[in-house]
């Protein structure tokens, strides 16, 4: 415990990922790290539009509202809870992600041609080979602006476990992906740290919404080692060295999870968010 107590509380940046994005646990997880280890000096930083978070930020938007700039997927009550917790302790909620998902027209005319570029740009690089490693380099640029504007605080990353890996550029092609966080390792080393989260099975949504039902039994899997369920966390050198996850509960990484983050949590049943359709 005290090692898990180190890692959360002493770390610059934490990257908190999760294996698929439609899960009301992990958002849960997320707020108890938060409420826990993050409730002063601090930032919180989601996969969310960045110039629509920091709009919202500047215009101090009521908390639902910002639920726009959030893929729809996450647009759930328990996001809303976390935005609501952070909002009210005036802890700066921002997002890193280069897909523009708040309307044109919420800017001001004079941010408008600067957002018709952002856009006009993502659309361009959408469905080439290299949109995913695009993507993620500017997330990483959109997290160092943050880190760089905010010198003495620490930051709470919320990404898919995608693009919180240590060797992500070293996994299988399918998933390949030179991630956000070892871009960040290279600006900045040894100043953050990444715990996933998977589930064993349960209840999930798509990124389209559409809900599906899932049970991982691989032996070889970190689903189904029985120590990750006894703890809030589990640092991953206590874990077995050829333990892998499991990304969106279909494939199967290569990579060992020892090697991908410095901790895990997992769980062993999940179910659906509560979504909310105001959008």
């Amino acid at each position: 415990m005290n090692d898990e107590i180190s890692f959360f509380s002493k770390t610059r940046l934490l990257f908190v990922g999760e294996c698929i994005h439609g899960v009301s646990e992990f958002i849960l997880f997320k707020q108890e790290i938060a409420e826990s280890y993050f409730f002063e000096n601090s930032i919180l930083v989601f996969e969310a539009d960045c110039a629509g978070m920091q709009l919202s930020n500047v215009e101090h938007d009521p908390t639902y509202l910002r639920l726009a700039n959030f893929p729809k997927v996450m647009r759930t009550k328990e996001t809303l809870q976390l935005l609501s917790w952070a909002i009210d302790r005036q802890i700066p909620c921002l997002g890193i992600d280069c897909i523009p998902r708040r309307d044109l027209a919420d800017f001001s005319r004079l941010l408008q041609p600067l957002r018709r570029s952002k856009i006009a740009q993502n659309n361009m690089m959408k469905g080439t080979d290299s949109y995913f490693v695009w993507r993620d380099s500017q997330m990483a640029n959109n997290l160092l602006k943050i880190v760089n504007d905010y010198p003495e605080s620490r930051i709470l990353v919320m990404l898919h476990n995608l693009h919180i890996k240590k060797m992500g550029s070293m996994e299988n092609s399918e998933l390949s992906l030179l991630s956000v966080r070892e871009i960040i390792e290279k600006a900045l080393p040894g100043q953050s740290c990444s715990i996933a989260q998977f589930a064993r099975g349960g209840q999930a949504l798509h990124n389209d919404l559409t809900e599906f039902n899932f049970q991982i039994d691989d032996p070889l899997a970190i689903e189904t080692y029985p120590f990750t369920y006894q703890s809030k966390s589990v640092l991953t050198f206590q874990i077995p060295k050829d333990r892998v996850g499991w990304h969106h509960a279909f494939e199967q990484e290569k990579i060992p999870v020892c090697k991908q983050y410095e901790g895990c949590k997992v769980f062993t049943s999940v179910h659906l968010p509560s979504l909310i359709n105001w959008f």
